[in-house]
């Protein structure tokens, strides 16, 4: 789910971590996004695999050469120092801020999608991701991409359905199988209509 979303993010637009980190957690809505402590070493898989590029973008001091009165001097120096130690430990000590960008390469956007094309259709938040980044494939190729997940909920549903044989006295227990039943028609309901909307594509436009 990280690399399709990394890859994903950066087939749209370049971006540093933050904005990266920001972007999934909303794609993650209600699921949660990403911890940094995730989210770089997977960057660094992908960058020594070839997906990924990274550019260093140095921020402009803010202050030039120190000149002018002495308390202007001062207040400068002091701006410039706090400003260097404020720095984390992989930055710069120069008096400049980096601030690593990352993009993405050819080869990250064959692997975006293989990635698309091939993950696991039971894995719930891959999916998630899959469908917000699906316009990057293909309408034949998004159209399998619903129709496999579309199969797996649909034996999802038939195995919620088993337990009714023998129903439950529990109300709790029982309010849960119908939750399950409930959603689960539901999101059939929804990639009916993606696939509605997909199979219209292949549709080709008359002159």
């Amino acid at each position: 789910m990280i690399e399709i979303a990394i890859l994903g993010v950066l087939k749209e637009h370049e971006a540093h971590g933050y904005e990266l980190k920001k972007r999934m957690a909303e794609l993650a809505g209600g699921s949660g996004g990403v911890s940094f402590g995730s989210l770089y070493p997977a960057l660094n898989r992908l960058e020594l695999a070839g997906a990924v590029r990274t550019i260093d973008h140095a921020r402009p001091r803010l202050f030039g050469p120190v000149t002018g009165a002495i308390s202007g001097e001062r207040a400068a120096l002091r701006h410039q120092r706090k400003s260097v130690t404020s720095e984390p430990k992989s930055g710069r000590r120069d008096g400049k801020r980096n601030r690593k960008v990352y993009g993405i390469t050819d080869k990250g956007e064959t692997r975006l999608r293989e990635l698309l094309v091939n993950a696991d259709p039971s894995d719930d938040r891959a999916f998630h991701v899959q469908v917000a980044f699906c316009r990057f494939l293909e309408p034949i190729a998004r159209l399998g991409l619903f129709e496999r997940r579309r199969a797996h909920l649909t034996t999802e549903l038939a195995k919620r359905r088993r337990p009714w044989d023998t129903p439950t006295t529990d109300p709790y227990v029982r309010s849960l199988q119908e939750r399950d039943i409930t959603t689960l028609t539901d999101d059939l309901g929804w990639l009916d209509e993606l696939m509605r909307i997909t199979q219209e594509q292949l549709v080709p436009a008359v002159p």
